[in-house]
């Protein structure tokens, strides 16, 4: 049932929380909060009916219905106020972003919020810079052939991010990951594609820019 990405969220999760998971889909992540001990209660929260009937089945299965809760919720609106840390994973950053925003009175009374965005990264972390909050970790998972950046930040104010860490990733770039090396391997031969193909001077510059910070972290760990 679980998957690699669903694990490396859940061992992000700071323990001891109150934790409700945003667009929770079969409650796979609550459920391994559960297991694992992190959290002793967690919200599976879900715009739609339809996934909140198999996570309530899937829960049952686990004899957790004490411990998970499903709730029907557009993004926070149904959230109840002993929640301490949530959980945004798997959705758009546009999706992502539009839930935060809604419920930004709420930001500052959590310890912890999680974001995995399908793609978009980039974007997520500039929202985070814009509105001065501080990532304290973040996470290159690798599963099933795919890449996902995991970023968990608080309401705690911080000063802007640079251009270099908001592309990068200010608490990735320090980190020594094989899984960021090779998603960084990436990132240098999709640049190397688009400096080869394109015939717009600024987009290749921009390119040949972004390709020298990304060989900057290899080169940093050894080479690539």
């Amino acid at each position: 049932m679980m998957n690699t990405r669903i694990e490396k969220i859940a061992e992000m999760v700071k323990p001891g929380m109150v934790v409700a998971d945003i667009g929770t889909d079969h409650a796979f992540l609550p459920i391994l909060l559960i297991r694992k001990g992190i959290s002793g209660k967690v919200y599976a929260c879900d715009i739609s009916e339809g996934p909140l009937k198999q996570a309530r089945a899937n829960i049952a299965r686990e004899g957790l219905t004490d411990a998970v809760i499903p709730i029907l919720s557009d993004g926070f609106d149904n959230v109840p106020s002993d929640t301490e840390g949530a959980v945004l994973a798997g959705m758009g950053y546009y999706t992502a972003a539009a839930i935060l925003e809604k419920a930004m009175v709420r930001l500052p009374d959590l310890k912890q919020i999680i974001v995995e965005v399908n793609r978009n990264v980039r974007e997520m972390r500039q929202w985070i810079s814009d509105h001065h909050f501080t990532i304290e970790d973040e996470e290159c998972i690798r599963d099933r052939d795919f890449d996902y950046i995991a970023i968990s930040f608080t309401a705690e104010e911080h000063a802007p991010y640079s251009s270099e860490e908001i592309l990068l990733g200010p608490v990735l770039m320090h980190k020594d990951s094989e899984t960021y090396r090779g998603y960084c391997r990436k990132q240098v031969k999709r640049l190397d594609t688009v400096i080869e193909h394109s015939r717009d001077t600024a987009k290749t510059e921009e390119a040949r820019k972004e390709r020298t910070l990304w060989q900057g972290i290899l080169d940093s760990n050894g080479g690539n």
